[in-house]
């Protein structure tokens, strides 16, 4: 199979079984791919990391603060967006090592799925698409949908140049997770309907996992009732009345 953009896969650098896994079923596809070591958040950010986050802005942008391992996987898909544009490509497909590749990964890129948008996610949760748009066929069983808003995920995805020049000057200094680093939808984001690349269950073993489960442990939340009373309830009902879910 030969696929038109560069392949990154993101990695920690002691992660053998995965990239064991990974390497495996891309070179069953014949797939060139480069591995990118994550950086590691697990014992704290280095310094320089540390420079390009921004600890306060998080919580007023998420609500609450982010692990160290959350910045750390941020930082590493902005390090492969900064390699788009310093080295000129087109644009990449990105895969974490964890990525399970469907059947359907193969009819994507066999299709130059990665031209229709400067993102396309071939993995996401909770997606949303607008009831009222159609989506664009691909194939004869793949459709791309436009997002609704900002879909979570980035076990695999392609991104053009233009996305990783957006990524990069909006989402510095990070104050967001990896998905994403600042809102999608103005590049037109789109969703592979049904997904082409899969995930292991959320199980709370991930090193991702366990570090944002203990700090949402100690949020403190307010009387449930009280949400009918904030503006911001309302604005996600009357979207989900004019939105679908498709993951």
């Amino acid at each position: 199979m030969t696929f038109g953009w560069p392949i990154f896969v993101i990695s920690l650098s002691d992660a053998t079984g995965r990239r064991a896994s990974i390497s495996s079923a891309l070179a069953e596809r014949g797939l060139d791919f480069t591995f990118i070591d994550a950086v590691d958040g697990r014992r704290g950010l280095s310094p320089d990391a540390e420079a390009m986050i921004d600890r306060p802005g998080t919580i007023r942008a998420s609500g609450r603060p982010m692990a160290d391992t959350e910045y750390g996987c941020a930082l590493s898909h902005m390090g492969v967006y900064r390699r788009i544009v310093d080295d000129g490509l087109p644009g990449a497909l990105v895969l974490e090592d964890d990525a399970i590749l469907t059947p359907l990964f193969d009819e994507f890129l066999a299709a130059d799925g990665h031209l229709a948008g400067d993102l396309v996610q071939l993995d996401h949760l909770h997606g949303d698409i607008w009831r009222a748009e159609r989506p664009r066929a691909l194939t004869d069983t793949l459709r791309l949908a436009r997002a609704a808003r900002n879909a979570s995920l980035t076990t695999g995805y392609t991104i053009s140049r233009k996305g990783a020049r957006y990524f990069l000057e909006h989402g510095l200094p990070l104050t967001r997770p990896a998905d994403w680093p600042a809102d999608p939808v103005p590049l037109d984001a789109l969703l592979c309907v049904p997904r082409a690349v899969d995930h292991p269950p959320f199980d709370g073993t991930s090193n991702i996992e366990i570090a944002r489960a203990k700090l949402k442990a100690a949020e403190q939340n307010g009387p449930r009732a009280l949400r009918f009373l904030k503006a911001s309830y309302w604005r996600r009902w009357w979207f989900k009345r004019r939105t679908k879910r498709v993951s």
